[in-house]
């Protein structure tokens, strides 16, 4: 299941400063055998190509006998070299590296929260140590929307500087207290003129490649749409979102890594929020099912603000001129047929 070259090629022209600017990097990436990994390492290896860009990719993985089933012509490339390990403990690979990017938390996989939390702030350190002595110049941490906690109803979309409400007295919040403590982490470890630790908080996704069968709505929808079932909605409908396309993730993760200022964290995802029942309509809509198939199960409790969960971008879009260029409606479209065109 191959990421289409109209996508590659759309990233290639959307980040390619960003990408001749590695040049004969040699790449130490986590968490490359995600959703967010599979984009990244296909964009590297297609821009490597087409840009002669004589790249080196090391990729950690737990399992790489797995990744290379599932993922031979990437695994297999002359410019990737697997290493197995726990990002926690993982036996560093030999010689220097100049970019590190580092994206191994499992969003998916059900972990008792201390687990969560260990694998994300420790396993951030021993990347962070690992950086600084193979003398990494920049450094890429994936941190998530998640840092904020509960919005307050009075923000519609969260700035970088939003504290937000984690709670240390909910377990549930280890993976966002545990992502803002790798940025701090981060932070500690820039060293001007040395290495740069630049983060992104990344917040709602869509693209092929996303899983159809978690957490996600829009991959449950789209999986639901797939199926020809019905798109059943457990909650009230309300909570708003946003949905960034991959193309546009890879150009702005490339960004942050190449030009993002050292300690700054910046926001990574669309400002244009929908709720998760517009985002039912619209992927009902886009999909050729009919509207009377969504199914809302809850109910808003009277006079109840909606839960918001989509960020301000104008840091990204000011400082790195960052941009959105594929609509919700567009990355609908681009994600079903690509399951379609994918389906066993």
């Amino acid at each position: 299941m191959q990421i289409s070259h109209n996508d590659l090629n759309e990233v290639l022209v959307a980040a390619e400063n960003d990408l001749r600017a590695l040049k004969g990097a040699r790449v130490f990436l986590t968490g490359g055998t995600g959703y967010i990994g599979h984009w990244l390492l296909n964009s590297l290896l297609h821009a490597d190509a087409a840009l002669d860009l004589r790249l080196a990719v090391t990729v950690l993985s737990r399992n790489p006998k797995s990744f290379a089933e599932q993922c031979p012509l990437l695994a297999d490339h002359d410019s990737v070299q697997m290493v197995e390990g726990d990002i926690r403990t993982f036996s560093a690979p030999l010689g220097q590296y100049t970019h590190v990017i580092h994206g191994a938390t499992d969003v998916i996989a059900q972990q008792a929260p201390i687990e969560t939390f260990d694998v994300t702030v420790a396993g951030t350190r021993k990347v962070l140590e690992f950086a600084r002595s193979r003398g990494a110049q920049k450094v890429l941490i994936m941190s998530s929307g998640a840092v904020y906690g509960r919005i307050p109803r009075t923000i519609d979309r969260i700035p970088e500087d939003c504290v937000g409400s984690l709670s240390s007295e909910t377990p549930a919040s280890a993976y966002g207290i545990g992502k803002l403590a790798s940025e701090w982490l981060g932070t500690v470890f820039s060293e001007p003129g040395v290495m740069s630790c630049s983060s992104a908080r990344i917040f709602a996704q869509i693209g092929p490649k996303l899983a159809l069968d978690k957490q996600f709505a829009a991959g449950n929808f789209l999986l639901n749409a797939l199926r020809d079932e019905p798109f059943v909605i457990k909650g009230d409908g309300t909570p708003r979102r946003s949905y960034m396309y991959a193309t546009d993730l890879v150009a702005w993760l490339l960004a942050i890594l190449i030009r993002g200022h050292a300690g700054r964290a910046y926001n990574v995802g669309s400002d244009h929020g929908v709720s998760i029942r517009e985002l039912a309509e619209a992927i009902a809509r886009e999909t050729g099912q009919s509207s009377d198939r969504i199914q809302v199960l809850g109910q808003a409790a009277l006079g109840a603000a909606p839960d918001r969960y989509v960020p301000d971008i104008s840091r990204a879009a000011n400082e790195l001129a960052a941009r959105i260029s594929v609509p919700l409606d567009e990355a609908i479209r681009r994600t079903y047929n690509w399951y379609r065109s994918h389906q066993r």
